[in-house]
């Protein structure tokens, strides 16, 4: 398994047929007082399985705050890859639409990105105090 995308967006979709929409990629917010309330992001992962790999999955985002602590339920699934007859792998579109994300303090958050119990990739946040 290979992770081709894993970022944070303003919006994602998937259309089908592999294909997958991402507007707005970032890493930083800033807010005028904590708690902060962010209206609406997405976590969004596309993942290349080899046909070799066929069969159930599992995968797992955590969300952590500063202190390292989960500030929301991880978002979890499970998949059956199948052999794609047209190719040698299948990919996986896979999007964690938050909405109204509290972030408490300050600082840098994470996302990690988990297959079948194994980290794989990860990213940052950085939530910042409004300047001025």
């Amino acid at each position: 398994m290979e992770v081709e995308i894993f970022t944070l967006a303003d919006f994602a979709a998937d259309y089908g047929q592999g294909k997958l929409v991402i507007n707005g990629t970032f890493d930083n917010i800033v807010a005028n007082d904590f708690p902060a309330i962010h209206a609406s992001c997405a976590i969004v992962a596309r993942i290349r399985i080899a046909n070799s790999e066929a069969g159930l999955h599992y995968f797992q985002i955590d969300a952590i705050n500063p202190q390292g602590e989960n500030f929301q339920e991880p978002f979890k699934g499970e998949f059956t890859v199948h052999k794609n007859p047209n190719a040698d792998h299948n990919t996986l579109n896979i999007i964690w639409n938050l909405v109204h994300t509290r972030f408490d303090t300050p600082g840098k958050y994470a996302f990690e990105f988990y297959y079948d119990g194994e980290f794989r990739t990860g990213l940052s946040l950085t939530v910042g105090m409004q300047q001025g």
